[in-house]
């Protein structure tokens, strides 16, 4: 027989309020930021802090942000002297294991995976009056940004710290809601949620010393030491932005460069990251066909639209007579700003202009139709051009990737451009995945000319387009569609290859000729291989081993799958959109690789009990800040001081009248 419980009763659905937070029960005390980056990659941990104020045992449920491009290399949660490490399994499989273990008094930390950018954190059986510590390690690549003007290439440590607010359309669009719906804290007197993060970061670059690092999100206090220099803050800062370095890059010298890695324990695979580097002055740039799709929704006011509209202009002011252009802007539905496809003749592009400087931010985000309506290509000898500017905020991301996916014609390019200071990065960097494209983000006005600059450089002159990468060595390749190769910008693919080695082949189209560009390599067996791996002291410090580029290749495969496979499956059994066609490939990437995705998940459950079973117990999902530079009102947040008070008691009591061992799946279900 089922234990009779009490809990609050169920509530209707509900949109996500703006709340006020007592921080003296804020059980978030505090974040930091440890890591290392060079070479183009970063490994970063994310250290939390939980604590519970409350006489009762607490389970904590945090929605939280991490690289989109990222994989989770490893998951701890501390409580006292205990150390518990994270466990791989199946998504199902992981939830039952830790409800499992809430029932049985012991203490559990669950992470999954709801979006490539958006994880839920719980942490359940946290002891009375006790502090907790949960470390989360992130392998993740650092983006090139191609050098403009007389400033050179940077290398862009990003690192979010706040899950974005999601547009979810009309009921039943987005299966998940209910955890991507997420409180958001009032600011005017109470400065947010009281949790602060700080910052440890060590930058291994030769190339600093002549430039330094700077950020255009905070305030950094920098200082060089004998491994290369340390990065912290001066203060602690708010969790309501991206946190956001740069630093300058040398150039490699034009040609092609492999390093091999390893994957995760469990993960036999052999792994390497392939760098193509172009000449940094292209052959030949070609007229363009370009199509601009600007988001004016709701979630777009104030600043992020000023932001998109200056974006605009400065690309719409490159542009040449022989160039074409169309503006489409889109919020609850399209609206097109030009009439079709136009010459970009002066007279066009200032029209154009003053269309685009009076849009105003209102309604849904509606981009779907925009984008489908781009995506024939037009001229033969042209650049097809798509770019869209958003700040990607909708809960049906992957609905918007899988109708680009395969359907993206072989001669056009779609590009993103996110804007904002916590950008929906599930979005862009899908949408350039799929539109074999680049992905740029620009947090505010500071740097929206600088992010015209970029794509225009990054998109205008193509080096290698077409690539193909092949060979008797290649098992795999991922992105598997890679984009091209533009002007001063690097290309990095990640590769499976044979234990027995054999010949590597990479071969592409020389823009503005008829002529095919090749480069082949011998690729040895695993044991020459290894013994004549490069090793950086990045990898150095990853306890003495290369890095686990297996887990990289994983996370490119997972996003390979989600991108492209899913449109072919649906085609093929003449089915409409449900992600669930991918379940068994995602599942299966995710427990080879040993990485999280949203179907596996990371747990980690302590061996003896850590409270009494019986004792009732307190559950509370926290509220987050609102980003950066977003208005409440364009969000349609309301704030709510009825919901306060009830907020205050949100970790409400869960109390058994028997024993939990033993009990049934339906049972814990429904205490649950």
């Amino acid at each position: 027989m089922a234990p009779q419980d009490s809990i609050v009763p169920a509530q209707e659905p509900r949109s996500p309020a703006l709340v006020s937070v007592d921080g003296r029960t804020y059980p978030l005390r505090s974040a930091h930021v440890r890591g290392r980056a060079e070479g183009g990659l970063a490994q970063t941990t994310v250290v939390q802090v939980f604590t519970n104020p409350h006489a009762e045992p607490l389970e904590v449920l945090y929605t939280m942000p991490l690289p989109a491009d990222g994989a989770v290399l490893g998951y701890t949660v501390r409580i006292g002297e205990r150390v518990i490490r994270g466990e791989i399994r199946p998504r199902e499989e992981a939830e039952a294991e830790y409800k499992k273990a809430l029932y049985q008094g012991r203490s559990a930390g669950l992470l999954e995976q709801d979006r490539a950018d958006t994880f839920q954190q719980r942490l359940g059986n946290v002891p009375p009056h006790m502090d907790v510590q949960v470390e989360i390690d992130v392998l993740h690549p650092l983006a090139f940004l191609a050098a403009v003007d007389a400033n050179g290439p940077l290398w862009e440590y990003r690192f979010p710290t706040v899950v974005s607010v999601r547009y979810e359309g009309a009921p039943g669009r987005v299966t998940d809601k209910d955890r991507l719906d997420i409180d958001r804290a009032e600011a005017a007197e109470t400065g947010g949620i009281p949790t602060r993060f700080d910052v440890s970061l060590t930058v291994v670059d030769d190339v600093i010393a002549n430039g330094g690092i700077v950020s255009p999100s905070h305030q950094l206090h920098c200082v060089a030491n004998a491994t290369g220099v340390h990065v912290t803050l001066p203060e602690d800062a708010r969790l309501d932005r991206d946190l956001v370095l740069h630093w300058p890059a040398a150039l490699e010298d034009v040609g092609v460069k492999l390093v091999e890695g390893r994957g995760l324990p469990g993960d036999d695979g052999r792994y390497a990251l392939l760098t193509i580097t172009p000449p940094k002055r292209a052959h030949a740039s070609f007229p363009r066909d370009l199509t601009i799709l600007v988001d004016a929704s709701g979630s777009m006011s104030g600043e992020p639209l000023d932001t998109a509209k200056q974006i605009v202009t400065g690309i719409l002011e490159s542009l040449v007579p022989e160039d074409r252009f169309e503006i489409i802007a889109f919020a609850s539905k399209p609206e097109k700003l030009t009439r079709g496809m136009e010459s970009a003749s002066p007279k066009a592009v200032a029209g154009a202009i003053r269309k685009v400087r009076a849009l105003r931010a209102d309604g849904g985000t509606e981009m779907l139709d925009a984008m489908t309506k781009a995506l024939a290509p037009l001229r033969r000898n042209s650049q097809r051009q798509i770019v869209l500017v958003t700040d990607g905020q909708v809960g049906f991301e992957d609905e918007v990737t899988a109708s680009l996916g395969p359907q993206v014609p072989s001669g056009v390019r779609v590009h993103a451009i996110g804007i904002g200071h916590a950008v929906n990065r599930t979005l862009t960097s899908l949408v350039a995945r799929a539109g074999r494209g680049v992905e740029l983000i620009a947090a505010g006005m500071a740097n929206a000319d600088e992010m015209a600059r970029r794509i225009r450089t990054a998109t205008v002159r193509p080096v290698l387009t077409d690539l193909h990468v092949g060979g008797s060595a290649l098992v795999g390749i991922a992105p598997a569609r890679p984009r091209d190769v533009y002007a001063g910008q690097p290309l990095v693919l990640a590769l499976e290859l044979k234990p027995e080695g054999g010949t590597l082949e990479v071969q592409g189209a020389l823009a503005g000729s008829n002529e095919t560009w090749v480069w082949r390599t011998d690729v040895g067996a695993t044991s020459q291989a290894s013994a004549n791996r490069s090793s950086t002291p990045l990898e150095a410090a990853a306890h003495g081993t290369t890095l686990p580029i297996g887990a990289l290749y994983g996370r490119e495969a997972i996003a390979d799958a989600e991108t492209f496979t899913h449109a072919s499956l649906a085609r093929k059994h003449g089915l409409s959109y449900d992600h669930r066609l991918l379940d068994p490939e995602i599942e299966r990437l995710g427990m080879r690789h040993r990485i999280t995705s949203r179907r596996t998940s990371l747990v980690a459950i302590a061996e003896e009990p850590s409270v009494d079973p019986l004792q009732p117990r307190r559950r509370e999902k926290l509220v987050l800040e609102i980003p950066y530079g977003v208005s409440a009102e364009g969000l349609g947040l309301e704030g709510s001081r009825a919901f306060a008070k009830r907020l205050a008691d949100s970790a409400h009591l869960v109390r058994s009248a028997t024993p939990v061992f033993g009990q049934t799946e339906d049972s814990l279900e429904r205490y649950m």
